[in-house]
């Protein structure tokens, strides 16, 4: 059974401080090194308080995944206020690079991402719905019709996803960069294109 919030916070640790205690052990030893241990040492408690709150490390693996996006809110702002294409896809970009750093920063967190991925994960709890909630809404708004945002979004966050994951070691990044701009026009212009059967005949605008 799924503790919410206000349960860890009312004997002592919050979900936001477990999540960044697990974070930072992700970002020293790699998720293969994430334990109930190295967490519970993180927040300078004994491990059955860890216990308390968190019952095992696959429930520890589903707290960090819905939660591991506290950091993004600028981003998932940004997406509320975009009034065009454009806007999208800049805070798009913006978004892409800062998760590539973010991911190079947490080995193999965003294998964890992908693994924990399921349909409707936005309609969940924690920073990463609130996140992909942010992103559909924002497609949805420009007139995206919701099937055909969500497939949007689950196509660029699987693109950022495998661009990441191919990149060699020390590599500057030019090239995620230059693939990102080429995929996200691609976006532009599929969604540019008139929709079959719509009342109004066509797509968002791009200015």
């Amino acid at each position: 059974m799924r503790r919410d919030a206000s349960s860890h916070a009312a004997v002592g640790i919050s979900v936001a401080a477990i999540v960044e205690a697990a974070l930072a052990v992700i970002s020293e030893r790699g998720v293969e090194g994430l334990t109930m241990r190295s967490v519970a040492e993180r927040l300078g408690v004994r491990a059955p308080t860890l216990y308390h709150h968190v019952r095992n490390k696959d429930e520890l693996l589903d707290l960090v995944a819905r939660n591991a996006f506290d950091s993004f809110e600028a981003e998932r702002l940004a997406y509320q206020r975009i009034e065009t294409l454009d806007d999208w896809i800049a805070v798009t970009t913006t978004g892409a690079h800062r998760l590539r750093e973010f991911y190079a920063g947490h080995p193999g967190l965003a294998r964890l991402i992908q693994a924990k991925a399921t349909p409707y994960r936005d309609e969940g709890d924690g920073s990463r719905a609130a996140l992909i909630r942010a992103q559909i809404v924002a497609l949805v708004n420009l007139g995206v019709p919701e099937p055909v945002a969500r497939q949007v979004f689950e196509t660029t966050a699987r693109w950022t996803m495998a661009a990441v994951a191919a990149e060699p070691v020390g590599d500057p990044g030019d090239q995620f960069s230059l693939g990102l701009d080429f995929f996200l026009q691609g976006v532009k212009a599929h969604l540019a294109q008139p929709v079959e059967g719509s009342a109004s005949g066509s797509r968002p605008s791009s200015s």
